[in-house]
Protein backbone atom coordinates (compact mmCIF):
# COMPACT_ATOMS: atom_id res chain seq x y z
CA UNK A 1 0.00 0.00 0.00
CA UNK A 2 2.83 2.20 1.04
CA UNK A 3 4.68 1.95 -2.59
CA UNK A 4 1.47 1.60 -4.42
CA UNK A 5 -0.34 4.86 -2.83
CA UNK A 6 3.41 6.86 -3.50
CA UNK A 7 3.41 6.01 -7.18
CA UNK A 8 0.19 6.91 -7.85
CA UNK A 9 0.34 10.15 -6.21
CA UNK A 10 4.14 10.85 -7.94
CA UNK A 11 3.28 9.58 -11.05
CA UNK A 12 0.22 11.15 -11.98
CA UNK A 13 1.70 14.70 -10.99
CA UNK A 14 5.03 14.24 -12.49
CA UNK A 15 3.07 12.78 -15.76
CA UNK A 16 0.51 15.70 -16.18
CA UNK A 17 4.04 17.74 -15.61
CA UNK A 18 5.57 16.74 -18.49
CA UNK A 19 2.42 16.70 -20.80
CA UNK A 20 1.65 20.46 -20.08
CA UNK A 21 5.11 20.69 -21.44
CA UNK A 22 4.65 18.24 -24.32
CA UNK A 23 1.53 20.40 -25.50
CA UNK A 24 3.10 23.71 -25.25
CA UNK A 25 5.77 22.56 -27.45
CA UNK A 26 3.96 20.88 -29.86
CA UNK A 27 1.74 24.49 -30.05
CA UNK A 28 5.12 26.40 -30.70
CA UNK A 29 6.47 23.92 -33.56
CA UNK A 30 9.42 22.39 -31.24
CA UNK A 31 10.06 18.60 -32.38
CA UNK A 32 9.78 16.13 -29.41
CA UNK A 33 12.10 13.38 -29.89
CA UNK A 34 10.12 11.72 -26.94
CA UNK A 35 7.05 11.53 -24.64
CA UNK A 36 7.85 8.70 -21.90
CA UNK A 37 5.67 7.25 -19.25
CA UNK A 38 8.48 6.33 -16.79
CA UNK A 39 11.86 6.12 -16.51
CA UNK A 40 14.71 3.17 -17.31
CA UNK A 41 14.22 0.59 -20.01
CA UNK A 42 11.40 1.10 -22.82
CA UNK A 43 8.86 -1.53 -22.07
CA UNK A 44 7.09 -0.59 -25.94
CA UNK A 45 6.87 2.70 -27.96
CA UNK A 46 4.92 3.67 -30.88
CA UNK A 47 5.74 6.60 -33.09
CA UNK A 48 3.19 9.37 -34.37
CA UNK A 49 4.66 12.25 -36.58
CA UNK A 50 7.78 12.59 -35.35
CA UNK A 51 7.51 12.01 -31.89
CA UNK A 52 8.43 8.55 -30.24
CA UNK A 53 6.31 7.59 -27.35
CA UNK A 54 6.91 5.16 -24.92
CA UNK A 55 6.74 3.39 -21.26
CA UNK A 56 9.58 2.80 -19.39
CA UNK A 57 10.12 0.62 -16.49
CA UNK A 58 9.75 2.77 -13.37
CA UNK A 59 6.29 4.62 -13.25
CA UNK A 60 7.97 7.71 -11.83
CA UNK A 61 6.43 10.23 -13.43
CA UNK A 62 7.91 10.66 -17.55
CA UNK A 63 10.12 12.89 -19.75
CA UNK A 64 10.11 15.31 -22.66
CA UNK A 65 12.67 15.43 -24.61
CA UNK A 66 13.35 18.84 -27.13
CA UNK A 67 15.00 19.24 -30.55
CA UNK A 68 18.15 21.06 -29.80
CA UNK A 69 17.62 20.44 -26.05
CA UNK A 70 18.29 16.78 -26.17
CA UNK A 71 20.08 16.08 -29.16
CA UNK A 72 21.88 12.81 -29.34
CA UNK A 73 23.59 10.20 -31.77
CA UNK A 74 20.50 8.15 -32.07
CA UNK A 75 18.89 8.71 -35.98
CA UNK A 76 16.35 11.10 -36.02
CA UNK A 77 17.65 13.26 -33.10
CA UNK A 78 19.70 15.72 -34.35
CA UNK A 79 18.43 19.33 -36.05
CA UNK A 80 20.46 21.70 -37.48
CA UNK A 81 21.54 25.27 -35.64
CA UNK A 82 19.24 26.99 -37.68
CA UNK A 83 16.66 24.51 -37.64
CA UNK A 84 13.30 26.15 -36.29
CA UNK A 85 12.35 23.05 -34.92
CA UNK A 86 14.83 23.56 -32.56
CA UNK A 87 13.87 24.78 -28.78
CA UNK A 88 16.44 27.02 -28.81
CA UNK A 89 15.48 29.01 -32.07
CA UNK A 90 11.93 29.97 -31.08
CA UNK A 91 11.11 33.32 -29.78
CA UNK A 92 11.54 33.94 -26.22
CA UNK A 93 8.39 34.30 -25.49
CA UNK A 94 7.30 30.60 -26.73
CA UNK A 95 10.25 29.10 -24.88
CA UNK A 96 8.82 30.46 -21.51
CA UNK A 97 5.12 29.39 -22.60
CA UNK A 98 7.28 25.67 -22.92
CA UNK A 99 8.30 25.94 -20.08
CA UNK A 100 5.54 27.19 -17.59
CA UNK A 101 3.42 24.93 -19.03
CA UNK A 102 4.23 22.11 -17.15
CA UNK A 103 3.53 23.95 -13.65
CA UNK A 104 0.73 25.78 -15.19
CA UNK A 105 -0.79 21.88 -15.99
CA UNK A 106 0.00 20.88 -12.08
CA UNK A 107 -2.48 23.92 -11.21
CA UNK A 108 -4.94 23.08 -13.63
CA UNK A 109 -4.78 19.03 -12.67
CA UNK A 110 -5.45 20.47 -8.87
CA UNK A 111 -8.23 22.84 -9.69
CA UNK A 112 -9.84 19.87 -11.62
CA UNK A 113 -9.54 17.37 -8.85
CA UNK A 114 -10.88 19.59 -6.49
CA UNK A 115 -13.15 20.56 -8.79
CA UNK A 116 -15.47 16.98 -8.58
CA UNK A 117 -14.54 16.42 -5.54
CA UNK A 118 -16.22 19.66 -3.94
CA UNK A 119 -19.35 19.19 -6.70
CA UNK A 120 -19.58 15.72 -4.54
CA UNK A 121 -18.65 15.76 -1.69
CA UNK A 122 -19.23 19.54 -0.79
CA UNK A 123 -16.42 22.65 -0.53
CA UNK A 124 -14.47 22.12 3.06
CA UNK A 125 -14.63 25.31 4.77
CA UNK A 126 -12.89 26.15 8.08
CA UNK A 127 -15.48 26.41 11.06
CA UNK A 128 -15.14 27.28 14.48
CA UNK A 129 -15.88 24.91 16.99
CA UNK A 130 -14.83 26.48 20.06
CA UNK A 131 -13.99 29.74 21.14
CA UNK A 132 -11.38 29.83 24.31
CA UNK A 133 -12.06 32.45 27.43
CA UNK A 134 -10.04 35.39 27.52
CA UNK A 135 -8.15 34.49 24.02
CA UNK A 136 -7.15 37.03 21.12
CA UNK A 137 -10.35 35.45 19.24
CA UNK A 138 -12.72 35.50 22.21
CA UNK A 139 -11.97 39.65 22.65
CA UNK A 140 -12.32 39.72 18.77
CA UNK A 141 -15.73 38.38 18.70
CA UNK A 142 -15.44 34.90 16.77
CA UNK A 143 -18.33 32.65 18.03
CA UNK A 144 -18.62 28.87 17.36
CA UNK A 145 -20.30 28.00 13.77
CA UNK A 146 -18.34 30.94 12.44
CA UNK A 147 -16.81 30.11 8.92
CA UNK A 148 -13.84 31.60 8.39
CA UNK A 149 -13.69 32.90 4.20
CA UNK A 150 -10.16 35.01 4.51
CA UNK A 151 -7.87 36.62 6.04
CA UNK A 152 -6.56 40.14 5.05
CA UNK A 153 -8.55 39.51 1.46
CA UNK A 154 -6.49 35.66 1.16
CA UNK A 155 -9.45 33.00 0.74
CA UNK A 156 -8.64 30.43 3.71
CA UNK A 157 -7.43 26.71 2.32
CA UNK A 158 -8.92 24.85 4.91
CA UNK A 159 -8.42 24.29 8.39
CA UNK A 160 -4.44 23.57 7.90
CA UNK A 161 -3.84 27.20 5.79
CA UNK A 162 -5.85 29.21 8.34
CA UNK A 163 -3.27 27.78 11.28
CA UNK A 164 -0.35 28.09 9.06
CA UNK A 165 -0.87 31.59 8.70
CA UNK A 166 -2.03 32.32 12.34
CA UNK A 167 1.37 30.29 13.06
CA UNK A 168 3.49 32.92 11.28
CA UNK A 169 1.88 36.25 11.98
CA UNK A 170 2.24 36.47 15.90
CA UNK A 171 2.36 40.26 16.77
CA UNK A 172 0.47 41.41 13.66
CA UNK A 173 -3.18 42.52 13.11
CA UNK A 174 -5.12 39.95 10.79
CA UNK A 175 -8.45 41.30 9.87
CA UNK A 176 -10.30 38.08 9.24
CA UNK A 177 -13.54 37.89 6.97
CA UNK A 178 -16.07 35.38 8.45
CA UNK A 179 -19.93 34.46 7.60
CA UNK A 180 -22.14 34.14 10.61
CA UNK A 181 -25.76 33.57 10.04
CA UNK A 182 -25.58 34.31 6.11
CA UNK A 183 -23.60 37.49 7.13
CA UNK A 184 -20.12 38.65 6.35
CA UNK A 185 -18.56 40.41 9.07
CA UNK A 186 -14.46 41.25 9.35
CA UNK A 187 -12.95 40.49 12.71
CA UNK A 188 -9.78 42.20 13.85
CA UNK A 189 -7.27 39.84 16.12
CA UNK A 190 -3.56 39.82 16.41
CA UNK A 191 -2.14 36.28 17.41
CA UNK A 192 0.02 36.02 20.67
CA UNK A 193 3.63 34.26 20.16
CA UNK A 194 3.28 30.47 22.16
CA UNK A 195 6.68 31.05 24.33
CA UNK A 196 7.41 27.35 23.98
CA UNK A 197 6.56 26.49 20.68
CA UNK A 198 7.54 30.59 19.08
CA UNK A 199 4.16 30.37 16.85
CA UNK A 200 1.13 32.56 16.87
CA UNK A 201 -1.98 31.13 18.93
CA UNK A 202 -5.28 33.05 18.80
CA UNK A 203 -7.01 30.25 21.36
CA UNK A 204 -10.13 28.79 19.31
CA UNK A 205 -10.60 25.36 17.76
CA UNK A 206 -11.58 24.62 13.91
CA UNK A 207 -13.14 21.66 11.83
CA UNK A 208 -13.46 21.60 8.19
CA UNK A 209 -16.94 21.74 7.66
CA UNK A 210 -18.30 20.87 3.61
CA UNK A 211 -20.73 23.11 2.27
CA UNK A 212 -23.10 21.89 -0.33
CA UNK A 213 -22.77 23.96 -3.81
CA UNK A 214 -23.51 23.29 -7.19
CA UNK A 215 -21.05 22.91 -10.38
CA UNK A 216 -20.31 26.87 -10.46
CA UNK A 217 -19.74 27.34 -6.52
CA UNK A 218 -17.70 23.88 -6.81
CA UNK A 219 -15.34 25.82 -9.85
CA UNK A 220 -15.16 28.59 -7.51
CA UNK A 221 -14.18 27.03 -4.52
CA UNK A 222 -11.25 25.12 -6.62
CA UNK A 223 -10.07 28.04 -7.58
CA UNK A 224 -9.77 29.68 -4.66
CA UNK A 225 -8.95 26.43 -2.50
CA UNK A 226 -5.48 26.70 -5.08
CA UNK A 227 -5.26 29.70 -4.37
CA UNK A 228 -5.50 29.67 -0.56
CA UNK A 229 -2.43 26.65 -0.97
CA UNK A 230 -0.02 28.78 -3.15
CA UNK A 231 -0.62 31.56 -0.61
CA UNK A 232 -0.19 29.58 2.58
CA UNK A 233 3.04 28.12 0.88
CA UNK A 234 4.40 31.53 0.18
CA UNK A 235 3.51 33.01 3.44
CA UNK A 236 5.05 29.71 5.31
CA UNK A 237 8.00 30.05 2.92
CA UNK A 238 8.23 33.68 3.89
CA UNK A 239 7.99 32.79 7.81
CA UNK A 240 10.28 30.10 7.56
CA UNK A 241 13.22 32.76 5.52
CA UNK A 242 12.54 35.58 8.33
CA UNK A 243 13.20 33.07 11.27
CA UNK A 244 9.84 33.51 12.76
CA UNK A 245 8.93 29.77 12.12
CA UNK A 246 10.96 26.27 12.23
CA UNK A 247 10.90 25.36 8.12
CA UNK A 248 8.40 22.54 7.47
CA UNK A 249 9.21 20.26 3.95
CA UNK A 250 8.57 17.09 3.25
CA UNK A 251 10.55 14.76 1.02
CA UNK A 252 9.83 11.32 -0.27
CA UNK A 253 9.83 9.44 2.58
CA UNK A 254 7.37 11.87 4.16
CA UNK A 255 5.07 12.03 0.58
CA UNK A 256 5.15 8.42 0.74
CA UNK A 257 3.59 8.53 4.17
CA UNK A 258 0.90 10.80 3.73
CA UNK A 259 0.01 8.30 0.66
CA UNK A 260 -0.28 5.41 2.51
CA UNK A 261 -2.73 7.30 4.86
CA UNK A 262 -4.61 8.85 1.82
CA UNK A 263 -4.91 5.82 0.75
CA UNK A 264 -5.97 4.26 3.74
CA UNK A 265 -8.87 6.87 4.35
CA UNK A 266 -10.56 6.23 0.70
CA UNK A 267 -10.29 7.39 -3.32
CA UNK A 268 -11.50 11.20 -2.61
CA UNK A 269 -8.32 11.77 0.60
CA UNK A 270 -6.24 9.69 -1.72
CA UNK A 271 -6.86 12.71 -4.71
CA UNK A 272 -7.28 15.33 -2.54
CA UNK A 273 -3.51 14.46 -1.51
CA UNK A 274 -2.81 14.67 -5.77
CA UNK A 275 -3.88 17.99 -5.57
CA UNK A 276 -2.48 19.12 -2.88
CA UNK A 277 1.17 17.64 -4.30
CA UNK A 278 0.50 19.12 -7.53
CA UNK A 279 -0.11 22.41 -6.51
CA UNK A 280 3.30 21.88 -4.60
CA UNK A 281 5.07 20.90 -7.50
CA UNK A 282 4.11 23.44 -9.71
CA UNK A 283 4.70 26.16 -7.15
CA UNK A 284 8.42 24.37 -6.41
CA UNK A 285 9.10 24.80 -10.17
CA UNK A 286 8.52 28.16 -10.40
CA UNK A 287 11.02 29.16 -7.88
CA UNK A 288 13.66 31.19 -9.80
CA UNK A 289 16.60 28.76 -8.81
CA UNK A 290 18.24 27.39 -12.15
CA UNK A 291 17.59 23.40 -12.73
CA UNK A 292 13.94 24.44 -12.21
CA UNK A 293 11.46 25.64 -14.44
CA UNK A 294 11.90 29.17 -12.78
CA UNK A 295 15.07 29.46 -13.27
CA UNK A 296 15.13 28.45 -17.03
CA UNK A 297 11.97 31.57 -17.26
CA UNK A 298 14.67 33.92 -15.61
CA UNK A 299 17.40 32.99 -17.55
CA UNK A 300 14.73 33.54 -20.71
CA UNK A 301 14.21 36.56 -19.58
CA UNK A 302 17.84 38.00 -19.03
CA UNK A 303 18.52 36.81 -22.50
CA UNK A 304 15.56 39.11 -24.21
CA UNK A 305 17.05 41.71 -21.84
CA UNK A 306 20.82 41.27 -23.09
CA UNK A 307 19.91 40.50 -26.42
CA UNK A 308 21.54 37.11 -26.16
CA UNK A 309 22.11 34.29 -24.08
CA UNK A 310 24.74 34.53 -21.15
CA UNK A 311 27.52 32.22 -21.86
CA UNK A 312 27.15 28.32 -21.29
CA UNK A 313 30.41 28.83 -18.97
CA UNK A 314 27.99 31.00 -16.71
CA UNK A 315 24.95 29.42 -17.53
CA UNK A 316 26.83 26.01 -16.47
CA UNK A 317 27.92 27.43 -13.30
CA UNK A 318 24.55 28.72 -12.31
CA UNK A 319 22.75 25.63 -12.94
CA UNK A 320 25.72 23.88 -10.28
CA UNK A 321 24.44 26.15 -7.95
CA UNK A 322 20.83 25.18 -8.17
CA UNK A 323 21.36 21.76 -8.49
CA UNK A 324 23.63 21.83 -5.11
CA UNK A 325 20.51 24.22 -3.28
CA UNK A 326 17.94 21.54 -4.90
CA UNK A 327 20.25 18.58 -3.43
CA UNK A 328 20.27 19.86 -0.29
CA UNK A 329 16.58 20.81 0.17
CA UNK A 330 16.21 16.99 -0.82
CA UNK A 331 18.40 15.88 2.42
CA UNK A 332 17.04 18.24 4.88
CA UNK A 333 13.44 17.08 3.59
CA UNK A 334 14.34 13.34 4.12
CA UNK A 335 16.09 13.66 6.85
CA UNK A 336 13.00 15.67 8.71
CA UNK A 337 10.94 12.54 7.41
CA UNK A 338 13.46 10.35 8.86
CA UNK A 339 13.03 12.40 12.00
CA UNK A 340 9.42 12.61 12.59
CA UNK A 341 8.91 9.05 11.97
CA UNK A 342 11.34 8.47 14.87
CA UNK A 343 10.13 10.67 17.19
CA UNK A 344 6.50 9.27 16.26
CA UNK A 345 7.37 5.61 17.27
CA UNK A 346 9.67 6.69 20.48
Amino acid sequence: MYALAFLVVVGIVVLVHEFGHLVAAKACGVKVYEFAIGFGPRLFSWTRGDTLYAVRALPLGGLCRFAGMDDSDAAGEHVGEDDPRSFLNRPVWQRILIVVAGPLMNFLLAIVILSVIFASYGVPMATVVEVFQESPAAAAGFEADDTILSIDGKPVASVAGFINTIASSWGKELKVEVLREGRKIVLEVTPVRDSETNIGRVGMSLMEVPGKTGAGGAILGSFRYTWGIIDTTLTSMGAALSGRVKAEVAGPVGIAGMSAQAARQGFPSLMMLVALISTSLGLLNLMPIPVLDGGWVLLLIVEAARGKPLSPQVEGFLRFVGLALLVLLMIYATVSDISRLVLQRM
